[in-house]
């Protein structure tokens, strides 16, 4: 115990400074200008080069990624740094919102809503889609799953009325169930949020796209099913969705399939790997289908980083981060299976930010500037700590620290000292920012790639706190509704 609190005591000290700094550095952010215009779309939708040992068949890895878009969101005169006060000054959210909750203090409210700000500005009021990035009116299942977690989350949070959350769900739902899909089987891998219209390559073939990714799938079929639960007059809607919708085929040998369309070719293969795969297949298995193999644990192999024991994908592509083991343990619980690493996770990213003195937790990551997306990986290809681009190439200068996945941290282990002082850094990050940036580079200064998943991944994480630390999908007395 009493090196436990020696590591928090030593943490706190350096905290200060590194908030210091990272204050400046977001303060200077909009002086600095960016190297490269943005790409569209290139090669981010799946990575399939990446230098490793031995060279092996490509196979999908997992979902679509919108790129992001350069631009600073900042507003000081909206929200000051003054905005922020004392973490114990306790302020109730919306009276009877919901039963059984704990109270969240005057700065998670605040931060809450500065996260919800990223709804209501890139919301396109036409569609119910909302841009992946800011800046960038694109978007992808995966998303759209970000925009029902966060919709349904600030219901929770008393942000937003329940009106008002019933019309916005039933809008996206309606552009779901009419949405153009690829080969007429299953949405494709990216829409124009302002249009709904495929987007992408082969958009306007009549292929209409260039494919699906069933793990951005898997993961919107797990928030309907959450949806339906909070808000079951939209359950036959949902159902109709689901059956116009081919998702047998997006499961083959009980895993999960893609598709790419590459030019006259058209390449269908396993899609996932360790920790996403689960957390994806979990969404079709709520839809009934049987996924068993997705849950084998055949393609893993032992690894040790800074003396913690780890489970690895050994296949290709076999991007490692904390995101799929967070997100499940918020949405669906912790239930102690052989792949969930939630716990060394945290431990490890613990004593790294001891060791190294500074905050490092590893997640994927929209990013500001080229190229654009980060995959920071715990461990891939015999090297640990490695941040990636999609095309496999090593990012100089990486993002070493992702506010959602650090905040999602700090509310699935409230008692560790280290939560406190990751909650802390998120809300020190946003204060000069009307919406939660994406987190902080090695270099102190702040990754400013305002995204969807940022933001939606914070007000859930709130909104699990608020229920007394109870699992989104668990319904049970504690309700969205007020």
């Amino acid at each position: 115990m009493a090196h436990r609190y020696g590591q928090f005591n030593c943490l706190l000290k350096w905290l200060v400074t590194y908030t210091l700094l990272v204050i400046t550095n977001t303060s200077s952010a909009t002086d600095t200008k960016e190297d490269e215009a943005p790409s569209f779309y290139g090669n981010r939708t799946i990575a399939i080069e990446i230098t490793q040992p031995t060279k092996q068949d490509i196979q999908f890895q997992r979902r679509s990624i919108a790129p992001a878009i350069t631009g600073d969101d900042t507003n000081r005169s909206l929200s000051p740094n003054t905005e922020f006060h004392h973490p114990h000054i306790i302020v109730p959210v919306k009276a009877d919102t919901v039963k059984n909750t704990l109270d969240l203090n005057r700065n998670e409210m605040l931060l809450a809503k500065k996260a919800f700000y990223y709804f209501e500005r890139n919301w396109q009021e036409t569609t119910g889609l909302v841009d992946s990035v800011q800046g960038y009116p694109h978007t992808t299942m995966w998303d759209i799953a970000s925009v029902l977690a966060a919709t349904i989350s600030a219901e929770g949070l008393g942000i937003i009325a329940l009106d008002q959350s019933h019309q916005r769900i039933e809008l996206l739902l309606e552009t779901l169930a009419t949405l153009p899909l690829y080969d007429n089987r299953l949405p494709n891998r990216e829409y124009n949020t302002r249009t709904a219209q495929p987007s992408g390559r082969y958009s306007t073939s009549p292929s209409k796209g260039n494919g699906w990714s069933a793990l951005d799938i898997g993961r919107l079929l797990l928030w309907l099913d959450i949806t339906r639960r909070y808000h079951p007059e939209h359950q036959k809607k949902i159902e109709h969705i689901k059956k116009r919708w081919a998702l047998d085929a997006s499961i083959k040998d009980t895993n999960l399939y893609g598709e790419l369309k590459t030019g006259s070719t058209v390449k269908y293969r396993q899609e996932g790997r360790l920790g996403y795969l689960q957390y994806a297949a979990t969404g079709f298995k709520l839809s009934g289908f049987d996924v068993s193999n997705a849950f084998d644990k055949g393609d893993t192999l032992t690894v040790n980083v800074d003396g913690i024991d780890l489970l690895a994908d050994n296949r290709n592509l076999p991007y490692f981060t904390s995101d799929p083991y967070v997100l499940y343990a918020i949405e669906i619980g912790q239930n102690n299976a052989w792949w969930d690493q939630l716990d060394p996770l945290f431990t490890l990213q613990k004593q790294k930010s001891n060791k190294e003195q500074s905050l490092w937790i590893f997640a994927e990551d929209a990013l500001n500037r080229a190229p654009w997306f980060s995959y920071n990986n715990i461990f891939i290809y015999g090297k640990s700590w490695l941040s990636t681009a999609p095309g496999g190439k090593t990012i100089e200068n990486p993002q070493i620290f992702s506010n959602k996945v650090g905040f999602g941290f700090s509310v699935l282990f409230p008692d560790d000292p280290f939560s406190q002082i990751l909650s802390e850094a998120v809300i020190s990050h946003s204060l000069a920012h009307r919406s939660i940036p994406t987190g902080i580079y090695q270099n102190g200064g702040p990754n400013t790639a305002y995204n969807i998943n940022t933001n939606s991944l914070i007000l859930a994480a709130l909104w699990y706190k608020h229920r007394h630390y109870r699992p989104l999908i668990e319904q049970g007395t504690v309700s969205a509704r007020p």
